[in-house]
């Protein structure tokens, strides 16, 4: 299954690539890209470094106050490593198993709290795109779109309400499923259960909540000001509605099967999302030189990221990448792994530093 997904994602990269190039003349892209003024990437390169510390944090407050920042930036920049340069999304993996580590949480927990930080990006994504809707001149079926898509938000944030306030009684409900599905293994069934309960009853806390929904708003605000910093170190009128319509199109579009890094994906749906709604301002040529400058810069300065993370804790991208392998195979139902019920519920220490 893993190879085909591989040759699938590919394939699409190498199929969006041509279609990105195809209509551009090299001549138009290399005067877009001598055109880019240097001050604007710059300051592109801050407010993405920003925008990361201040994932990393949200990261930490959902994990609870006993994570500290810097574990949670450098294991970010190794996911972003490993996503730039291995397929099948190994970045999410990597980040969550040198988290786990440096925290001492288990494995199941963190995973969580990354999928909570991920079901927020989507939340995150939907507003931003609402907002900007009546700033631009969008057809109808991009409307009806929009609108499915909430409803997906919607049943996926109820889903996780239930999940939470099941508790006790979905704990019941796993052993009743286990007891009649003897092939089933249920202490690992109800720890990994536990395990999920604890990672997400952290939202309903109130203060923790706020927080992170405060740090989430920062991250994407931010993620659409660098966005923005590239457009202007090529078009000097690029507004924020452009911006961020190509942040949302992006991030989008990257839940596809590609390459490692997104190459060819990135370029060809960043490229579409100025040129079709903003043809006034964009061409195929200047378009096409935003997205490559955007990718490459972030490419390299988010794998620049992992390498430092990788110094600073001591690992090495290969041992890393088999201990992430292996871990299925080494994980074994423990007693040490049964959580501790204050976990997510006092607030007062989650919310520490």
């Amino acid at each position: 299954m893993k190879p085909l997904r591989l040759l699938l994602g590919i394939t699409i990269s190498v199929v969006c690539l041509w279609l990105a190039v195809r209509n551009v003349p090299f001549s138009d892209l290399a005067t877009a890209l001598t055109g880019a003024r240097c001050v604007w990437l710059a300051l592109a390169v801050l407010v993405l470094l920003l925008a990361i510390i201040a994932r990393a944090k949200l990261w930490a407050t959902l994990l609870g106050g006993g994570v500290r920042l810097a574990d949670s930036f450098w294991s970010e920049g190794i996911g972003y490593l490993f996503t730039n340069v291995l397929p099948l999304r190994m970045g999410e993996p990597a980040r969550v198993f040198v988290m786990a580590k440096r925290s001492g949480l288990p494995i199941v927990q963190v995973a969580t709290t990354a999928a909570i930080e991920r079901l927020l990006d989507v939340i995150a994504i939907l507003l931003a795109l609402i907002a900007i809707l009546p700033w631009m001149d969008v057809p109808h079926p991009v409307r009806r779109a929009g609108f499915a898509f909430g409803l997906v938000v919607l049943v996926v944030v109820l889903a996780l309400i239930v999940l939470v306030r099941l508790n006790s009684r979905g704990e019941r409900l796993l052993r009743g499923i286990c007891g009649y599905l003897p092939f089933i293994p249920m202490e690992k069934t109800l720890i990994i259960w536990q395990e999920l309960v604890a990672g997400t009853a952290i939202l309903f806390c109130i203060q923790v909540a706020v927080r992170a929904l405060v740090l989430s708003l920062a991250t994407w605000t931010l993620s659409a000001g660098a966005y923005f910093c590239f457009l202007r170190s090529f078009q000097a009128d690029a507004t924020f509605v452009e911006a961020i319509f190509m942040l949302v199109a992006v991030c989008l579009a990257v839940s596809l099967p590609s390459s490692p890094g997104f190459i060819g994906v990135f370029q060809w749906v960043g490229q579409q999302a100025l040129v079709l709604p903003f043809n006034n301002k964009y061409d195929h040529a200047s378009a096409l030189a935003i997205t490559l400058t955007l990718h490459l810069i972030t490419y390299v300065f988010t794998s620049l990221l992992g390498v430092i993370g990788l110094s600073r804790f001591g690992l090495s991208f290969v041992n890393l990448r088999k201990n992430i392998a292996e871990e299925p195979k080494n994980h074994k139902i423990e007693d040490e792994l049964t959580l501790n019920a204050s976990y997510g519920v006092d607030c007062h220490k989650s919310i520490q530093k």
